[in-house]
């Protein structure tokens, strides 16, 4: 009981100006301190779990959403007084109620991604990059944590998004959902710094190094090299440096002013960069991690087939000129895997005849969300084409692609339940039939 009371102890300073700036009576004074005593104390008990931790930990997390409201309530948001102990001590309660944790149990990651989320949603940069450090050090297998570390470093200060962390804590944030709007976070989150990007860079290649064949490591490293280059094209463009190469050295220290510049060769290195090659060199690196596995199985399940139909979604919606590019190189590999037959060769021909419904260039004021980009009597052409393919390819292709073809179909009838006329064309009508018999 001497550790529960010196926890205590540590606290009266914080409740006692929660109760002279009448945020909390006497009587809730008096109830906050026999419930921290009882949460204090089931942490000091043998057979103690993860989950004690959370309970403690959200009951702070309440109690700090509770202090906001009264805060603004009795107007101190406009009219703030004096820094006083109460200000930050109960998100800072937080943070070691979590941090012991992560002592107590090194080995569950559940408890470090509960420990480095609230402290990005607090703002705690240093905090996050020292937990992201040390949980490495304990989960160099878990790619979570390098996805994580990567974020932080290309956002810093944004919090991390809740789709990127899997649901392995039972810690739920209310004061960060109900404080943080989703499209705030959105917006927060498009900030790509540029002073991050090698570090980030870093950590993805260190993840990949220990991870060669995780799809989402490879997957974020292409977007990452498709970020940087994007943001160096948009800087360079405010700053009015354009493609067009200078005639001379003299020429081109004249027009930039000399020291600073990139001068001729570096002008050939930043056209380089512009072109795309590390990003396409990132794409190939890529495909020859996570190779398609060939066989006669009729699941419809294939690792490196996924990656690259994952990968054609990426790409499709990442706002960038070099979309176009890095699609072909992608298609390019399709193209392979489609000559080797099976069912991954036919399903890898699927995604080639039907890349026209999704593909088109890059606008800088459109947002692509992926799905078809046709519409209308183009949409119906289109899929007619489609089907007259099929058609041609099933009898040199076998029943594999037939199969496959009938799959495809049957999703894009679900999809248009309420315009089947779309796919109501005689050429996939027929191969319909075909898949269903």
């Amino acid at each position: 009981m001497e550790k529960v009371q010196f926890q205590l102890e540590a606290t009266l300073p914080e409740l006692k100006d929660l109760h002279e700036k009448g945020l909390f009576s006497k009587d809730e004074i008096d109830q906050i301190t026999r419930r921290r005593t009882h949460l204090e104390t089931s942490l000091i008990r043998q057979g103690v779990r993860k989950e004690d931790f959370f309970k403690y930990a959200e009951y702070e997390i309440n109690l700090e959403k509770l202090r906001k409201v009264r805060w603004r309530r009795l107007g101190y948001d406009k009219n703030p007084p004096p820094p006083s102990a109460s200000l930050f001590s109960i998100p800072r309660r937080t943070m070691y109620i979590l941090k012991r944790a992560t002592v107590k149990f090194p080995g569950d990651i559940a408890t470090w991604l509960a420990y480095v989320e609230y402290a990005g949603r607090e703002g705690m940069r240093k905090i996050v990059t020292k937990g992201l450090t040390s949980a490495l050090q304990h989960h160099p297998l878990s790619s979570t944590l390098y996805l994580l570390s990567s974020f932080h470093y290309v956002h810093p200060g944004a919090p991390f998004p809740r789709s990127a962390i899997p649901s392995a804590s039972t810690l739920d944030l209310p004061s960060a959902a109900a404080d943080t709007d989703e499209d705030e976070d959105e917006t927060k989150c498009g900030v790509f710094a540029l002073e991050g990007t090698q570090p980030a860079r870093t950590t993805l290649l260190l993840g990949l190094r220990m991870l060669p064949a995780n799809h989402d490591l490879w997957r974020e490293y292409i977007k990452l090299e498709l970020g940087w280059v994007e943001a160096l094209r948009r800087r360079w463009k405010v700053l009015g440096i354009s493609n067009t190469a200078q005639p001379s050295a003299v020429a081109w220290e004249e027009s930039t002013g000399g020291e600073g510049s990139f001068g001729p060769e570096g002008e050939d290195a930043r056209k380089a960069i512009l072109g795309g090659q590390l990003v396409l060199q990132a794409i190939r690196s890529a495909l020859a991690a996570t190779p398609v596995t060939f066989g006669s199985s009729s699941s419809n399940s294939n690792g490196g087939l996924d990656f690259r139909e994952g990968l054609l979604a990426t790409l499709r919606t990442y706002p960038s000129p070099l979309r176009p590019t890095c699609l072909e190189v992608v298609y390019g590999d399709l193209e392979k895997v489609a000559e080797w037959g099976g069912r991954a060769g036919a399903q890898a021909r699927m995604l080639l005849l039907t890349k026209g419904l999704y593909d088109r260039p890059y606008e800088a004021r459109r947002k692509d969300d992926g799905r078809v980009v046709l519409e209308g009597v183009e949409l119906v052409e289109a899929i007619g084409t489609i089907g007259k393919e099929i058609r041609k390819a099933v009898k040199s292709a076998g029943a594999v692609f037939g199969e496959v073809a009938g799959l495809w179909l049957d999703q894009r009838i679900q999809e248009n339940k309420e315009n089947p006329e779309l796919v109501s064309c005689p050429n996939c009508a027929g191969l319909h039939q075909q898949n269903s018999s």
